[in-house]
């Protein structure tokens, strides 16, 4: 049997020994709290320092200020303890970094963030574990009523120029308008004296060549011309059957002042009411002046006009075929006759055309086609004019 020797020094070691072990691991294992002594902050509203004094874990929010961005936290100075920290929402900040018992925060972002601190000691962090709210205010230009405001503004200013621009487009419009119901007129004023003027000169051949019952007859033709032209003055559009009528009564006097007779062939589709359904005022007229001019007065022999009147789907189609010497003989004859005549119809024909573009949707047009014989000679010349069906114009 062994034997053991256990004298007062040994046995006074052992029992310290086992104290001292027992304290020690006491002491590593002992829970801690960490302490704030002291928050210090710029408030931004009053725009001073304020202190804020915690001493355990709590939650409370601190507004700061935009200009002076600046948090300071005094924990309790320990050496034993290894401070820590994190804010959440703060790029570069969301893992937890190593600090001293001070903690100064600058130029945090706008918006809120959480700031958390806690403790570490002999391998045990901290019971508690503090943080604060903090809020870095937005300024006034990212506020929701700014934004608001802006976007109301920006609506209204497009509202405005949206309504400037209608209306600034309307009265360009009737500006327009306007110039060309005074051109139209200027064109009626400009075309009835050149038509009356041709008719005068006719007037005294009646009388010289005819004899004097040729020329009352000529006479009265003239003065139902005058005061039909002086009421299609007053209007932008005629029926079909009162222009049947002043072209026939137009073409009965160029054939009295003529020394040829003229022959009119007109033909109206019957699906066309020709007292319902309108055309241009003097449109037709210096189509048919021109057939005459142009073309039947330089032949030799009489002449022929045709003039058809068809619907076609919304449209109506007007064609004028004479049988004079065509276009190209014409040419050859234009400057010996324009010493005694100027024509200015087509022309007039194609303003006046334009003009009444300005109230269609469906554009007026019109198309001149030289006609010929089997052999190649000139046969005449066909002139198609369309328009709307609905005609319409400044006073509709």
């Amino acid at each position: 049997m062994p034997n053991f020797n256990f004298s007062p020094t040994r046995i006074r070691f052992f029992l310290f020994f086992l104290c001292s072990t027992s304290l020690s691991s006491a002491q590593e294992e002992a829970p801690f709290e960490i302490e704030v002594l002291l928050v210090e902050y710029i408030n931004t509203a009053a725009q001073h320092v304020n202190h804020l004094n915690q001493e355990n874990s709590t939650t409370t929010i601190l507004e700061l200020s935009r200009d002076y961005n600046h948090v300071y936290i005094e924990l309790k100075d320990d050496p034993t303890i290894q401070y820590s920290y994190k804010v959440t929402g703060e790029a570069g900040l969301i893992d937890w970094q190593n600090t001293s018992n001070e903690l100064h925060l600058l130029g945090l972002s706008r918006g809120t963030q959480r700031l958390f601190i806690r403790g570490y000691r002999n391998g045990t962090f901290s019971t508690n574990i503090y943080s604060i709210d903090i809020l870095v205010p937005n300024p006034f230009y990212l506020s929701w009523w700014f934004i608001s405001l802006i976007i109301v503004i920006v609506v209204l200013l497009f509202y405005l120029f949206l309504s400037l621009e209608a209306k600034l487009l309307k009265e360009r419009k009737d500006r327009n308008l306007e110039v060309s119901n005074l051109e139209a007129k200027a064109y009626r004023a400009q075309m009835n004296p050149h038509f009356i003027f041709n008719a005068l000169n006719g007037m005294q051949t009646a009388m010289v060549l005819k004899g004097e019952q040729e020329f009352n007859k000529y006479i009265t033709s003239f003065s139902k011309l005058i005061r039909d032209t002086t009421e299609m003055s007053r209007v932008d559009k005629i029926s079909i059957s009162d222009e049947i009528k002043y072209i026939t009564n137009y073409i009965n006097l160029q054939s009295l002042r003529l020394e040829k007779d003229i022959t009119l062939s007109l033909h109206v589709d019957p699906q066309i009411n020709k007292d319902e359904v309108f055309l241009p005022c003097m449109m037709l007229q210096p189509i048919v002046e021109n057939s005459i001019v142009h073309g039947i007065i330089p032949k030799k022999t009489d002449g022929f006009i045709s003039i058809d009147i068809a619907k076609v789907d919304t449209m109506l189609s007007v064609t004028v075929v004479d049988d004079g010497i065509g276009r190209k003989a014409a040419e050859k004859e234009k400057e010996r006759y324009q010493k005694t005549h100027q024509s200015f119809a087509t022309q007039i024909m194609r303003d006046r055309i334009n003009i009444f573009n300005y109230y269609n949707k469906n554009q007026l047009n019109f198309n001149i086609e030289d006609l010929y014989h089997k052999n190649g000679t000139a046969a005449g010349t066909r002139v198609t004019l369309n328009l709307p069906l609905n005609l319409k114009t400044r006073q509709q």
